[in-house]
């Protein structure tokens, strides 16, 4: 027989997780699309120098591309006194590019380059201006052999790109995570958490049978996410639902408090129940009558 009524509390508690889990991927999916992420770590892959220059569209500035060789100017790059790359230059097509590469080698053979094309006019300046010093030619006349980009490495935000994938997919695992989670506390309800209160240990498929045709054919008491039973007390909430199984409880007492949070008037009822072993359990209700209707069957079944 389906435990179709309890299924139906557990299946109640893992909806709103799922529904949560489900927009914040959607939310996810389109931020990812919106700034192109698929395309930005992949990167757009190009045959030549030239091919970069006169891309499509110039806001696509993460490159990858192989060069036959790349060697070292003499130029090294910075950081508060720490450096993180040197300068190269590869000539493709009777023309020379200038490349920023976390490297070592004074030369690189066959490299592919990850990077980002980058404006740097005075460093570019700089680096011609002495190409031209050394080789003892005019600035102008280099620079007209010079492609005017500098494609970086360093400069390429691979830590930032990994981390915007890493949430895309720990959000859809977690989304994942509930829906299995969802399935598995509907199809096993006997292992779910809360139902490790009834008898004070573990559940099985019997105990929740058991449940299930008492809230069928014993259900004396259901409001506002509160079930008793000849033989249960059940909470069953927006995100969770407990069992207390009523023989092991000796004593039942009501407690009335005031929020702590908002309105300093505002009443709060509990209702404490103490099983055989001196364990606490506490229930809150909305009104005082409800909980004086509550107590009424709670004593009621604790006769029987």
């Amino acid at each position: 027989m389906k435990n179709r009524k309890f299924e139906s509390y557990i299946l109640k508690n893992r909806i709103p997780g799922i529904i949560l889990s489900l927009i914040m991927v959607g939310c996810m999916i389109i931020m990812a699309w919106h700034f192109s992420l698929p395309d930005r770590i992949r990167s757009r892959t190009y045959r030549s120098i030239a091919d970069i220059e006169s891309r499509a569209n110039p806001n696509d500035r993460d490159v990858t591309i192989t060069v036959d060789r790349a060697d070292y100017i003499g130029y090294d790059y910075f950081v508060d006194s720490e450096r993180q790359g040197r300068y190269y230059y590869c000539q493709q097509d009777g023309r020379y590019a200038i490349l920023l590469i976390r490297s070592n080698e004074d030369v690189l053979l066959n490299y592919t380059l990850r990077g980002r094309v980058v404006s740097a006019e005075d460093v570019y300046t700089s680096i011609v201006d002495g190409l031209a010093q050394d080789m003892g030619i005019p600035s102008k006349q280099l620079e007209s052999k010079v492609y005017p980009l500098i494609i970086s490495e360093v400069d390429f935000p691979r830590i930032y790109y990994n981390m915007m994938l890493l949430v895309l997919v720990l959000t859809v695992l977690w989304a994942l995570y509930n829906i299995v989670r969802c399935i598995y506390g509907v199809c096993c309800p006997w292992k779910v958490s809360g139902m490790q209160v009834v008898s004070g240990g573990k559940a099985d498929r019997n105990t929740v049978r058991d449940i299930d045709e008492q809230l069928r054919y014993n259900l004396y008491y259901d409001q506002d996410g509160i079930a008793i039973t000849d033989k249960y007390l059940v909470y069953h909430g927006t995100w969770h639902t407990d069992v207390v199984e009523l023989s092991t409880i000796e004593t039942f007492k009501k407690l009335r408090t005031s929020a702590n949070i908002g309105p300093a008037d505002k009443k709060i009822y509990k209702l404490l129940m103490v099983d055989v072993d001196g364990v606490t359990y506490e229930q809150d209700f909305k009104t005082e009558a409800a909980i004086d209707e509550a107590l009424s069957y709670l004593r009621d079944s604790g006769k029987k």
